[in-house]
């Protein structure tokens, strides 16, 4: 499955190697100018700052440009862009240094070629040292997310052989196989689809959402046998093929549906309305499950680690945060919704 890669940005780490860079490097430029020309310090200064601009203006193409074309596996892209970028590199470092030395320089195909030479090495040291922090992050965000993959699969794990659910859902299936065998049928089904879901996708980082509100049909199916008309759920869902276009962590709507019913109080006279929506819009897009607060008289013993997974996989994942917004009267969990990289589409869940 194929995600949207987010577009590069300059961080502020990346920011600060750069001026570290340059308060190193500056200074003896500033000497080299002066040394080689002859020139006062005043006269090499502005020689110095144009240099750094252009280099790192250059840095900053190549690394956050054309470098993520190879790594995200657009390579005809990137070599398509390479020699446009080497050819207005060239006229950039010719046409600089003609204008600060005070004469035109004639523009030609050898003299560009010599120009993209001498200004790659003016700037590959920069690069250099930018693409091997950023390569260092990236390995660092790896192992990160590994971590993270690692202690969600041993949660869902203890899920799929927690004896409070299982017994709580046998026993139920015991009453109906009493009292109603088709319809006990009908509930060992949905079980049996809920947990090969979780089998099934135990080791993917996305799921469609049109197979996360699936597999929560099941869990909700369930939930009603257990808790009556106590919990009410409301779906505000886009058309079919929004849902196969965008994608959730999987197991993220279940989590909030369960920590809803965990945390709050559910009557058949009052039921608990449950709201599971997305909104679409041309710069966000955004799953919330949204619910009254209604504080069960009992507390409940709860670590708070559901929620606190769930956040560090979207931002190792997707770049991008969970918000949580809890008034005294509400309680909602917005998920950003990834965008799904086109492609051959995927069978459906059965």
């Amino acid at each position: 499955m194929n995600v949207l890669p987010a577009a590069p940005r300059l961080s502020r780490s990346d920011l600060g190697l750069v001026a570290a860079y340059w308060l190193v490097v500056g200074p003896i430029l500033l000497v080299q100018y002066g040394a080689d020309t002859g020139w006062s310090w005043a006269r090499a200064l502005p020689v110095v700052g144009a240099t750094a601009l252009l280099d790192t203006a250059t840095v900053g193409v190549l690394v956050g440009g054309l470098l993520p074309l190879f790594l995200n596996r657009r390579h005809w892209l990137g070599l398509a862009l390479l020699p446009l970028f080497l050819l207005l590199s060239g006229w950039a470092y010719v046409s600089l240094y003609g204008a600060l030395l005070g004469h035109a320089v004639p523009l030609s195909g050898a003299r560009l070629v010599l120009g993209a030479v001498a200004h790659a090495k003016s700037y590959g040291l920069l690069a250099v040292l930018l693409t091997g922090k950023r390569y260092f992050e990236a390995q660092q965000k790896v192992l990160q997310l590994r971590q993270a993959q690692t202690e969600s699969e041993l949660r869902h794990l203890k899920a799929q052989i927690d004896p409070h659910f299982l017994f709580n859902n046998l026993n139920v299936l015991r009453g109906l196989i009493q009292h109603d065998p088709a319809e006990a049928h009908e509930y060992l089904t949905r079980f049996a689809a809920l947990y090969r879901f979780l089998i099934r996708h135990k080791n993917d980082d996305f799921v469609t959402l049109a197979e996360e509100l699936q597999f929560v049909d099941e869990y909700i199916y369930l939930l009603r046998h257990r808790f009556g008309a106590a919990y009410e759920f409301w779906q505000e869902l886009p058309a079919a093929a929004e849902l196969h276009r965008l994608l959730v962590v999987p197991g993220t709507v279940q989590l909030l549906v369960e920590n809803a019913i965990k945390h709050n109080a559910g009557d058949d006279d009052d039921p608990l309305r449950i709201t599971i929506g997305a909104t679409i819009g041309a710069t966000a897009e955004a799953l919330r499950v949204a619910h009254p607060r209604r504080p069960k008289r009992t507390a409940v013993d709860s670590l708070g680690t559901g929620l606190a997974n769930l956040r560090e996989r979207y931002r190792l994942l997707a770049g991008q945060e969970i918000t949580v917004t809890a008034t005294a009267a509400t309680f909602a969990v917005a998920v950003p919704l990834v965008a799904l990289a086109p492609g051959p589409p995927k069978p459906a869940l059965r």
